[in-house]
């Protein structure tokens, strides 16, 4: 009689019932019936020579030999989940692609990268999740829900990433303020900060991004304290301002918007940094630099289709940022 190969579907059963405490649990986790679960487990301990688990009314407990199998399970099993995850990358088929998990939060790479990682990986399938919170899109890169993130920072000295991530610095801008078109100060082509002492804002403050930090700290080097009347998300402070109800900031790639003109800060006080953000223990990592090149094409389209950005840089060096971390 044929003795049954150990398979890697096996040692995920293993962990499955360890995790579970009980075969009961492992069986409706996995979507399998008890019976069937049960008659599994003891083939796969006949393969090993031993019974894995002790079972009694309540539950199942790992044996020595279930210890000893589990560590190894549990070493071996994420990187054959890489192998698989990375494999599916390079190849060309159309059937049973991979899905390749993106998130972003409002930028110019966010919907631009997703044609760039279709092509650099065309067996893969990439889907976008977009995130206003940068803590949120980082952490979920850190627990594996999502495969890679290109998120927007506003510059300060504090700013550090979670453990585990690796990054990279696209581009590092200036940030503008935003002006209502009937604003006094619209006709100029720049503007101090100080100048803006007794506007009322509009900022989104809850984005953890580092953007009221940056903002407040730069207006109390230019002697005051701002006036954030709202808080509102991207679009409707947009209106706001469009509307003549509140000055704002905006990235220096910020699309023309009808109402509303974009005007740099002298010094340039306020800075953010377009990162993308990979596991570093991820199928992602060894591509790293090959995605970064595809961002750095698609934050050059979105600089070129902003003429007050190209304005600015025609009388101004480009921020530097170091590459990579």
């Amino acid at each position: 009689m044929r003795v049954m190969d150990l398979e890697v579907r096996h040692l995920k059963v293993v962990c499955a019932i360890a995790d579970a405490g009980s075969i009961t649990r492992a069986a409706a986790a996995l979507g399998v019936s008890q019976p069937s679960l049960t008659a599994q487990i003891r083939r796969i301990e006949r393969v090993l020579g031993g019974a894995l688990f002790a079972r009694s009314r309540h539950g199942a407990a790992p044996t020595a030999l279930g210890e000893f199998v589990l560590a190894r399970a549990r070493s071996v099993l994420p990187s054959i989940e890489a192998i698989q995850r990375e494999s599916a990358l390079h190849t060309g088929s159309t059937e049973g692609r991979r899905p390749l998990r993106y998130v972003a939060t409002p930028g110019p790479l966010a919907v631009g990268l997703v044609r760039e990682l279709q092509e650099l990986f065309p067996g893969a399938l990439p889907t976008l999740r977009t995130e206003p919170n940068l803590a949120t899109a980082a952490d979920l890169v850190v627990s594996g829900q999502q495969d890679l993130a290109a998120v927007a920072e506003y510059v300060r000295p504090s700013s550090e990433l979670p453990p585990g991530l690796g990054s990279a610095v696209v581009a590092t801008e200036p940030v503008f303020v935003l002006l209502p078109q009937v604003h006094p100060l619209a006709a100029r082509p720049e503007l101090r900060l100080a100048e803006l002492a007794d506007a009322e804002w509009t900022l989104a403050a809850s984005q953890g991004n580092g953007l009221f930090d940056s903002f407040t700290a730069s207006c109390a080097r230019a002697g005051f304290t701002p006036r954030v009347r709202h808080d509102a998300e991207a679009g409707a402070a947009r209106e706001l301002i469009a509307d003549g109800q509140a000055v704002g900031l905006g990235q220096a790639t910020f699309r023309a918007t009808p109402g509303i003109v974009p005007r740099p800060l002298a010094g340039t006080p306020l800075r953010i940094r377009h990162l993308l953000l990979w596991h570093r223990q991820g199928a992602l990592s060894a591509h790293a630099p090959a995605i970064a090149a595809r961002a750095d094409r698609v934050y050059a389209t979105a600089v070129r289709r902003s003429p007050h950005y190209l304005d600015w840089l025609a009388e101004n060096p480009p921020l530097e940022e170091r590459r990579a971390g």
